[in-house]
């Protein structure tokens, strides 16, 4: 019963904003983790919403509220007591792709790769 009532929680942090097309909507930032290892993630709208999250490979995150054509900001660190990761900005209407995990901001994304 406890794995699931914690399986229920994980999905429901994973609600994600969804355009009426399937894809993120457009006052939305997401991060997906496309890595072989869990990680915790943030998704942010400045100063609107901010959503973290452990993150299993292939789960995503979203945070909603912000202005379309503004920016928002996705993060990736090794566990919650980390005190360095990888910070990315991303655009609002998309889903940014943590594809690998290296300490000192020096992390693969789907946008620089």
């Amino acid at each position: 019963m406890r794995l699931r009532l914690r399986s229920l929680a994980a999905l429901l942090l994973m609600k994600v904003p969804v355009a009426a097309h399937g894809g993120v909507a457009e006052d939305a930032v997401c991060v997906r983790n496309s890595s072989a290892q869990p990680y915790v993630f943030a998704a942010e709208v400045p100063g609107v919403d901010r959503k973290v999250a452990r993150l299993a490979p292939g789960e995503r995150l979203c945070a909603s509220g912000g202005r379309p054509a503004a920016m928002g900001t996705v993060s990736v660190f090794e566990g919650l007591d980390a005190l360095e990761g990888c910070s990315r900005l991303v655009p609002f209407g998309t889903t940014e792709e943590m594809k690998k995990y290296v300490d000192f901001d020096r992390c693969f994304w789907s946008s620089n790769s």
